[in-house]
């Protein structure tokens, strides 16, 4: 994975998803693979056309590459986003667990389902993304 770093940046955490359009349902991602839906933004859309992923999130940005048939990181970069525009919209954990993620408040945006066996990654990536309190 260190190819893909900029020189300084450094992996919060990384996970195998299935990336569906922001309005994708838990249960809709998983039968369907993700179909992306019309009212998907330009960046969600694009990033739903390969279903699984792996999803990597770093102090500088969040980077989509594609999945290995083993599970692992591909080689090439599907999409990033800067760190900045990327906000936790919703979390629901369960046996499929739902991830969507908003991208600059520009009601762009990706959904990503995790299976019970990723449901510790999902979690993980949810805390790292989670608004920080302020005081």
């Amino acid at each position: 994975m260190a190819p893909i770093l900029k020189p300084g940046e450094r992996p919060v955490t990384a996970t195998r998803a299935m990336v569906g359009s922001f309005s994708a349902s838990r249960l809709g991602t998983a039968v369907a693979q993700g179909l992306i839906q019309a009212a998907a933004g330009a960046t969600g859309a694009a990033l739903a056309r390969t279903k699984k992923q792996f999803v990597v999130l770093t102090d500088q940005r969040l980077i989509f590459l594609p999945q290995t048939f083993l599970g692992g990181p591909g080689t090439g970069v599907l999409g990033e986003v800067p760190r900045e525009h990327v906000e936790l919209a919703e979390a629901k954990m369960g046996l499929v667990s739902l991830l969507r993620l908003a991208f600059g408040g520009t009601g762009d945006g990706v959904s990503l389902t995790f299976p019970r066996v990723d449901k510790k990654n999902a979690e993980e990536l949810a805390a790292a993304l989670a608004p920080v309190p302020t005081a």
